[in-house]
């Protein structure tokens, strides 16, 4: 391999991304937009391996009812998606 293929695959990390949350009418118990472009997504954590982050969301699951609600739509996504960066 080449160095610049080393240093990419240095650089490359996961995230654990939460959808965001919204209100119909302002009323009512926050909802989740799991519809939202991944770019509008809140970073929660990082991690360097995937598996890190399949086990922090996992484990994220069995919180309190209004984070787990949340959470329970988390996803782990390469620091590298271009689905971060999409601006439409």
């Amino acid at each position: 391999m080449k160095t610049r293929h080393f240093a990419a695959l240095a650089l490359m990390g996961w995230y654990l991304i939460v959808p965001p949350t919204t209100r119909i009418w302002w009323v009512g118990p926050e909802r989740t937009d799991n519809t939202a472009q991944m770019s509008k997504w809140t970073i929660e954590q990082s991690f360097d391996k995937a598996g890190l982050c399949q086990d922090a969301r996992l484990a994220t699951e069995r919180i309190s009812a209004d984070a787990a609600i949340r959470m329970s739509s988390a996803v782990c996504i390469s620091s590298d998606d271009p689905r971060l960066n999409s601006p439409i």
